[in-house]
């Protein structure tokens, strides 16, 4: 009986001898290839890498989990969220978002490189904590978008960007010769804010407790009771307060400092003794120089632009881009 084979069988046994050669030549080629293809990614990997050296303003957070590296702009908008209530108005955001672009770019003049280094802490408890928070963040990116790259500088340098909660009716001025731009403005709407006045009291003994562990000398405690001088500024805040010693001597504790070490929410607040306690009766909230955050809620709410609340806080200042 003689072999006979259909046509489909030998079909069949070209179109396997046909697969094996393709594969033959698809694993001859293969390292070809993936060469050929790695090295494009790899050259495009290397000059994105590049550019963003070149180009590109990098903040590196720690954060728990290590460094998280942003590009500024991003940066800005979680850092935004954080420091201002986000029902402020726009345009009081767009004034905080070109004051924080302001301190970076201060920051990245003194180190002079365009990457620096920032404590992310707050920043990483609030990306954990987004969601939910769309709404407030795209109102930030709004703010950094629309003021892309803006600063203020004095003198052709990025001035001395502070910003604050809530005044006591006045910001302060510097009394600086670097910055003149920090002068006292009136703030009567702050006046209104919820938290403008608050009230501490701290026992006696906890008080003469807190001074000792700040001051140098031998004090009497009577006399760290009943002696302190409070020094204060042309707007109400205290800039200084004095203790004398057994022998006389005179030892200052700035403003701030103390205020901090009496969980005071200002400076401007006027003490009284009271039985066994001291009463501080406190007014605004934080150090009072630059923009009060409030007020600049205010004038947004007014019809105030950013430049307007800007130029109303600091004045002599430029509004330029940030190359």
């Amino acid at each position: 009986m003689g072999c006979h084979m259909n046509k489909n069988g030998i079909d069949s046994k070209k179109a396997n001898k046909r697969d094996a050669y393709s594969f033959l030549l698809f694993v001859f080629l293969l390292p070809y290839v993936c060469a050929c293809l790695w090295g494009h990614v790899g050259e495009e990997a290397d000059y994105l890498r590049e550019n963003k050296k070149e180009n590109e303003y990098l903040v590196e957070a720690s954060v728990e989990w290590g460094v998280w590296e942003l590009p500024l702009e991003e940066y800005l908008v979680y850092r935004l969220c954080l420091v201002m209530p986000d029902d402020y108005g726009m345009e009081a955001e767009k004034a905080q978002a070109v004051l924080l672009r302001t301190e970076m770019a201060a920051l990245y003049a003194e180190q002079g490189e365009k990457r620096v280094a920032v404590e992310g802490e707050g920043l990483a408890k609030f990306y954990k904590d987004a969601a939910g928070q769309e709404e407030v963040l795209e109102r930030s990116r709004q703010a950094v978008r629309e003021t892309a790259g803006e600063i203020l500088i004095y003198r052709g340098e990025p001035i001395r960007a502070s910003y604050f909660r809530v005044s006591n009716g006045s910001t302060r001025a510097a009394g600086d010769e670097d910055c003149p731009y920090l002068s006292a403005v009136s703030c009567g709407q702050d006046q209104d804010a919820p938290d403008y006045n608050s009230t501490v009291r701290v026992e006696r003994e906890r008080y003469i407790e807190k001074l000792r562990s700040i001051l140098e000398g031998d004090f009497e405690e009577q006399s760290l009771w009943e002696e302190g001088e409070f020094s204060f500024d042309g707007t109400g805040y205290v800039t200084k307060v004095s203790f004398f010693d057994k022998n006389g001597e005179e030892e200052k504790i700035d403003g701030e400092t103390y205020r901090h070490l009496f969980g005071l929410s200002s400076a401007s607040f006027e003490m009284d003794r009271e039985e066994e306690q001291a009463v501080f009766r406190v007014r605004g909230v934080g150090h009072g120089f630059g923009m009060s955050q409030y007020a600049a809620g205010c004038r947004a709410k007014s019809g105030e632009s950013y430049e307007e609340i800007l130029a109303a806080f600091f004045f002599q200042t430029e509004l330029v881009n940030f190359e």
